[in-house]
């Protein structure tokens, strides 16, 4: 079993960075693919190397979101077949990013697609490279995932 399989097993690796708060909203996200003027390969391609350019191209993200502001918890692949797993991914404490609220210019939150079960997330913050993410909104292997990612769409979502 991999260490974020549970909202409890999620915790104690923010626990390991000294991320916790008294409100937890954990939840997974992938690094969004980007469109590209140039399209097609050469597009991913491109938008692959500026992603990389800001240390934001790692294979997960395990996110807390909480009345500090936001922690990013990067996941890297235990082995790199061609297709990335949940249960592949490992925790890079030595990579964790705190984003205070007082740094966020701007959450955003798109569909991805016709259906609802896939979000795009985007975090803007003053002074620094944007993070895109790919949220989907239930995770079969993350049973903490619907119920975390439901609360903070509902904080940062359209209010209609």
């Amino acid at each position: 079993m991999f260490e974020f399989a549970t909202l409890e097993g999620a915790m104690a690796c923010f626990s390991q960075v000294n991320y916790v708060g008294q409100n937890n909203c954990v939840f997974f996200a992938t690094t969004a693919v980007q469109t590209s003027p140039f399209g097609g390969f050469a597009g991913g391609f491109v938008s692959g190397m500026e992603q990389a350019q800001n240390g934001r191209a790692w294979a997960g993200y395990l996110i807390n979101v909480n009345e500090n502001g936001f922690g990013v918890l990067p996941l890297d692949r235990t082995n790199h077949k061609l297709k990335v797993l949940i249960d592949d991914l490992s925790p890079r404490y030595d990579e964790f990013t705190y984003i205070p609220y007082q740094q966020l210019a701007e959450v955003k939150i798109k569909k991805v697609g016709l259906g609802n079960s896939v979000k795009h997330v985007i975090v803007k913050m003053a002074n620094a490279p944007q993070y895109d993410w790919q949220v989907r909104c239930a995770e079969k292997l993350l049973p903490y995932q619907e119920e975390n990612f439901a609360r903070f769409l509902e904080f940062y979502g359209k209010k209609k």
